[in-house]
């Protein structure tokens, strides 16, 4: 996949959240890497499975973790989906979009750690 087409994580937020701290950097950063594709599989079934309180559980922390990451391009489109799921007739059109955002992110955050 080509990275360019996708913003790379923004660090200022967490820079400033960790007062430039490299170890909490790394430790958050970590965390991240450890639950998004927890998330990513969890909104994807859960889109599938018409469940919208779990797809919602989902995108409310995933709101969280990409907003400490700096993963700011998606996170309009999550928030979409946190609070109008059932109306969405693309779902997983969207869903699909930001799994690739976010895996091009893990690729991007796993060289920093």
């Amino acid at each position: 996949m080509d990275n360019q087409k996708y913003p790379i994580p923004d660090l200022s937020y967490l820079r400033e959240l960790t007062e430039g701290d490299e170890e909490s950097m790394k430790e958050i950063i970590s965390i991240f890497l450890e639950e998004a594709p927890k998330l990513m599989i969890m909104m994807k079934e859960s889109a599938e499975a018409n469940d919208h309180e779990k797809l919602k559980f989902a995108t409310h922390k995933l709101i969280t973790q990409l907003t400490y990451v700096g993963v700011n391009s998606i996170v309009p489109e999550v928030k979409l989906i946190n609070s109008g799921s059932v109306n969405m007739k693309d779902l997983d059109e969207r869903i699909d979009r930001i799994i690739i955002v976010i895996e091009n992110s893990i690729t991007y955050l796993k060289g920093l750690i």
